[in-house]
């Protein structure tokens, strides 16, 4: 491991704080080719999606029939559409920084069912994004999986970035501490004191933000005038 890609102190932020910022690990060129990759899917519109609609969150279309219902949210399967889609996620750089963090001996597996996605946030139709652990979608004996979150374009509050309650994956929350869908409560009193931690994630073109799959993360809608997009693949240690 080297100095400034997986560091002993990025290691121990990363341990405690549950998530890590690297910025600049793909240079413009390689962001732009993947927003013209994603803006020519979003084009075809070739299954895979998930759209707006289909989550029902806040903010959002509310049925087939509302405005935008048509809105893509996730492009599905997105290593399956273009090689170099293919490229960006089994990129060595970036797979030594999650093998790191996950201590992994066995090398890394690349899921291909979560997150394995080309994320879109809508400028007119976008939602917000409720708190949540990405774990609950997943069905893994082992919760240790580290999510790689590949800013193409600008990322702050005011597009919809991520919100990240630090140190989150470590604890253990009662039941009560989530609403029937598994959303975090923001109105259960155990839960209000945690909510006060919450931290903006702001990211430029070309920074990765890895996050372990029990971090509490949030976003608001899109309120500017562009659609953000992000490439997010998720990963865990081989056996």
């Amino acid at each position: 491991m080297t100095s400034n890609i997986t560091s002993s102190e990025k290691q121990a932020f990363f341990e405690k704080q549950g998530y890590l910022i690297m910025p600049g690990m793909f240079d413009e060129d390689r962001c732009q080719l993947m927003r013209a990759i994603a803006e020519e899917e979003l084009h075809q519109k070739a299954p895979p999606f998930e759209y707006e609609v289909d989550v029902n969150y806040p903010g959002g279309p509310i049925n087939q029939g509302s405005a935008g219902a048509r809105t893509a949210r996730r492009i599905l399967q997105a290593v399956s559409r273009h090689p170099q889609v293919l490229a960006v996620a089994t990129d060595s750089k970036m797979c030594g920084v999650i093998k790191a963090l996950l201590k992994s001996e066995n090398g890394l597996m690349l899921s291909k069912n979560h997150h394995n996605c080309i994320m879109t946030k809508d400028y007119r139709f976008s939602s917000d994004t409720l708190w949540h652990q990405d774990i609950r979608y997943w069905s893994f004996l082992q919760d240790n999986l580290i999510s790689a979150w590949i800013a193409l374009g600008p990322e702050h509050g005011f597009n919809g970035g991520l919100k990240v309650l630090p140190g989150s994956h470590i604890k253990n929350f009662s039941l009560n501490s989530f609403d029937p869908d598994l959303f975090f409560r923001t109105d259960f009193k155990e839960n209000k004191k945690l909510l006060l931690g919450e931290q903006q994630v702001t990211l430029n073109s070309g920074d990765v933000l890895f996050f372990h799959s029990r971090l509490l993360h949030s976003a608001n809608r899109n309120r500017s005038d562009e659609t953000k997009l992000s490439l997010v693949f998720t990963y865990y240690d081989k056996a």
